[in-house]
């Protein structure tokens, strides 16, 4: 196992890279697992789904 210490600042450009080169469907699955994840702690009964989404967009490349 290797150690590597990093800044806050590194760990969130290598996160942002990393979530950049995964699918728009991969990051709303992810989406969808965190919000799951976090109704068992904030919610009694939490909705089952996504309630709603605003807008859907386009990523422009850079």
């Amino acid at each position: 196992m290797k150690l590597t210490i990093t800044t806050h600042e590194e760990q969130a450009e290598k996160d942002r890279k990393y979530w950049l080169r995964r699918t728009p469907e991969e990051r709303l699955s992810h989406v969808e697992d965190l919000r799951i994840e976090a109704g068992k702690f904030l919610y009694d009964e939490y909705p089952s789904r996504l309630r709603r989404i605003i807008t859907v967009t386009r990523r422009t490349p850079r």
